[in-house]
C-alpha cells in the first residue's frame, strides 16, 4: 500500500463512513462516502483497468459537465481514485418513461458536447458515451461520467491497445485496427441523441427532418464521414435549437 493509498484509506475512516456500495465486480469497487461534519459525499473508486494516467490528466480539473477527480493512487493491482459525487438521476432512470421530448433532448446532448469539448482539449477520449454514464443534476444538466474505459487520443499507434465499449454505443473502429480519435465519442453521442428521441438505436430508425441528419452523420461507419470534432456538432445543435425554440 501506498503513502497515498494509506492516506485515503485513514481520512475516509476518520472523516467519513460508506453510504452505499454501487458496483463489486472483478474489475471494479465503486462506493459513496458521506463526510461525518459537513455530509458531503464523493466516490471511491478501485479499478484493475490501468487508466492511471486519464485520472491523473484530470484530476483537479473543474468543468460542470464532468465528474471531478479529486486524487489518484496507483497500486500494484490497479488504481485508486476519489471522485466528486453528483446529485442527480442516472439519464437511464430518465428514460424508463419513454424517450424525451425534443427541447430537452437537444439541452441534454449540448451540454455533453461541452464535456466533450473539455476532455477532447486534453486528448483524453471518453470511449463509453451511454444513459447509464450520465447523470442529470439538480440543475437539470447532464453531467458525463465514468473514465474507466478511456484512452489518450495518439496518432502514432493504429488500433486500440484494448478493445472497450458499449455494444451499440461503441464505433466500428473500437472493435477494428483503427484508433479512438475525436469522432469516436462523437459517434456514440449520436447513438445516445437518437435513444433519447426516439428509444431507439438509430440502425432502426432515426428522426425525419435535420436531427436525423445530424445523427445519421454523427453514426456513419466512416470517420471520415462524420463530424470531425465536437464543435463542428456543438455548432449545428445551437444553430438548430436556435430556429426550433
Amino acid at each position: 500500500m501506498s503513502q497515498l493509498s494509506d492516506y485515503i484509506s485513514q481520512m475516509l475512516t476518520t472523516e467519513y463512513e460508506m453510504q452505499e456500495c454501487l458496483k463489486k465486480t472483478e474489475q471494479s469497487v465503486i462506493e459513496i462516502y458521506k463526510n461525518r461534519k459537513n455530509e458531503k459525499k464523493l466516490v471511491k473508486i478501485c479499478s484493475t483497468n490501468r487508466n492511471d494516467h486519464i485520472y491523473r490528466t484530470l484530476r483537479g480539473r473543474i468543468h460542470p459537465n464532468t465528474a471531478t477527480v479529486y486524487d489518484v493512487s496507483s497500486e500494484e493491482d490497479g488504481v485508486i481514485v476519489l471522485e466528486k459525487f453528483i446529485e442527480g438521476e442516472l439519464l437511464t432512470d430518465k428514460l424508463k418513461n419513454g424517450p424525451l421530448e425534443e427541447a430537452r433532448a437537444v439541452s441534454y446532448v449540448l451540454d455533453l458536447c461541452c464535456a466533450l469539448s473539455f476532455l477532447h482539449g486534453l486528448n483524453v477520449i471518453h470511449r463509453d458515451i451511454k444513459p447509464s454514464n450520465v447523470i442529470i443534476n439538480e440543475e437539470d444538466r447532464a453531467v458525463l461520467i465514468d473514465y474507466s474505459s478511456s484512452r489518450e487520443l495518439s496518432y502514432t499507434s493504429d488500433g486500440d491497445t484494448i478493445k472497450l465499449g458499449t455494444p451499440g454505443y461503441a464505433a466500428p473502429e473500437q472493435y477494428g485496427v483503427y484508433q479512438s480519435v475525436p469522432a469516436t465519442d462523437i459517434y456514440a453521442l449520436g447513438v445516445l441523441f437518437n435513444v433519447l428521441l426516439l428509444g431507439m438505436n438509430p440502425i432502426i430508425k432515426t428522426p425525419k427532418g435535420k436531427l436525423g441528419k445530424i445523427i445519421k452523420r454523427c453514426t456513419s461507419s466512416q470517420i471520415s464521414q462524420r463530424y470531425q470534432n465536437i464543435g463542428e456538432l456543438e455548432k449545428e445543435l445551437k444553430r438548430y435549437k436556435k430556429f426550433h425554440r
